[in-house]
């Protein structure tokens, strides 16, 4: 499936057997994302087949972390 990210949104990067909760920074040209996935500035560019939306976000309210535990907006 070819889905589209958008800046902001927040994604499930599978990397083989583990899973990570990241956001969306920034959108490539060919669909892969730079991803925040810690408290840090810096983010991973990430392929877009390893990245899946989640259905159900409507029900969680999903917020990055600063290195003080303050939320990064």
């Amino acid at each position: 499936m070819d889905f589209e990210f958008k800046p902001g949104e927040t994604i499930i990067y599978q990397n083989g057997d583990s899973f990570e909760i990241g956001i969306v920074k920034r959108v490539c040209e060919n669909g892969d994302c730079f991803v925040n996935y810690h408290t840090g500035d810096t983010a991973s560019r990430t392929p877009k087949e390893n990245m899946h939306k989640i259905k159900n976000l409507y029900a969680f309210h999903v917020y990055r972390l600063n290195f003080n535990d303050e939320e990064i907006k």
